[in-house]
């Protein structure tokens, strides 16, 4: 929430240079239209922002040039110095957006647009290459067995931590919908549950998603009994689904994505399974690769997933798990 006059001012009024309010304009009415314009992003969007803008910031400091506006000859040397030292292309991408973002922002030019920042982008794109070196490993059911096994689920956080990652494989969420989850998202049915998404990566404006789990064939890994067994830990109030642990006890804080993404890590490594590559991404990755080997169809998956581009889902999950089922090496005698 902004508070200030001039924390208002410099978010709603970007081409004012003073702090004194139009005339006609209420600090009530700056506040009002500040916080409706940071709303436009998410707000882990407006966190990866803020870092990369006060990277670039700290560069600019160091060349002596101005950070706003930018050069765009000085954001093609930024680019490039950061692609040398090992910055893949999600991340100079993440460095444009926040560039593009406080200039537009600011009723700013922006001069990401130029075309020889264009030419600079495409280069490191060959150079570089566009695919994450390291994706998340997928899960599969076999995975999600070897990490349950030594959890002892009759402790608080055994419970929890079952219960999140069955719920995760069975739901495929993101980690960011999974942790906002509060007891009141969870909608109980004879066949299993309905999962209230308030608001996900592809549903800015929180118009809501639903995302069903159906009961598990077995009930060391059945999902719904998974999460019966936190409740008995947890209780039923109010608040967060998931929350964090002090001194073995059940608080009302909480769980973050990145406390889940401990969790999973530890736990796997618990279980044996290298865990370097095993993200809360992997449930979900390893939910639409494991039904894609089961025969699953590709608008099932995507109902579950929620892909907008099925094109996504089809290259980056259901063609790498199906690859060994349908390669033409098999036929050649070998």
């Amino acid at each position: 929430m902004i508070t200030t006059t001039a924390e208002a001012l410099a978010a709603s009024l970007p081409d004012s240079s003073a702090l004194d309010l139009p005339h006609g304009l209420t600090v009530d009415d700056a506040l009002r239209i500040a916080e409706a314009v940071a709303s436009t992003l998410a707000e882990s969007t407006r966190h990866v922002y803020g870092h990369g803008w006060r990277q670039w910031e700290r560069w600019c400091s160091a060349r002596q040039t101005s950070a706003l506006p930018a050069s765009p000859a000085m954001i093609c040397a930024y680019l490039t110095e950061r692609a040398s030292d090992g910055a893949l292309v999600p991340t100079l991408d993440l460095a444009i957006g926040a560039i593009s973002y406080a200039h537009r922002s600011r009723g700013l030019d922006d001069p990401t647009t130029v075309e020889a920042v264009r030419q600079v982008r495409r280069g490191l794109r060959r150079i570089v290459g566009a695919a994450p070196r390291r994706q998340a490993r997928p899960l599969d059911t076999n995975d999600i067995r070897q990490i349950l096994g030594p959890i002892d689920r009759t402790t608080a956080k055994g419970a929890r931590d079952a219960a999140i990652i069955l719920l995760g494989f069975a739901s495929a969420l993101r980690r960011g919908e999974l942790a906002a989850l509060d007891l009141t998202d969870v909608q109980p049915k004879p066949g299993g549950l309905l999962l209230h998404v308030r608001r996900s990566k592809t549903d800015q404006e929180a118009i809501g998603q639903v995302v069903a789990v159906a009961h598990g064939q077995r009930a060391e890994t059945d999902p719904i009994a998974a999460l019966d067994g936190w409740f008995a830990q947890r209780g039923h109030d109010p608040g967060p689904l998931f929350t964090s642990m002090r001194n073995k006890t059940v608080t009302i804080e909480r769980l973050s994505g990145n406390a889940i993404a401990r969790m999973l890590r530890n736990r796997a490594e618990h279980a044996g399974l290298p865990a370097e590559r095993i993200t809360p991404h992997s449930l979900r990755a390893g939910h639409a690769t494991t039904a894609a080997v089961a025969g699953v169809s590709l608008d099932r998956i995507a109902a579950q997933t929620r892909h907008k581009r099925l094109s996504t889902l089809l290259e980056r999950y259901i063609r790498p798990a199906q690859a060994l089922e349908f390669t033409s090496s098999r036929d050649l005698g070998l």
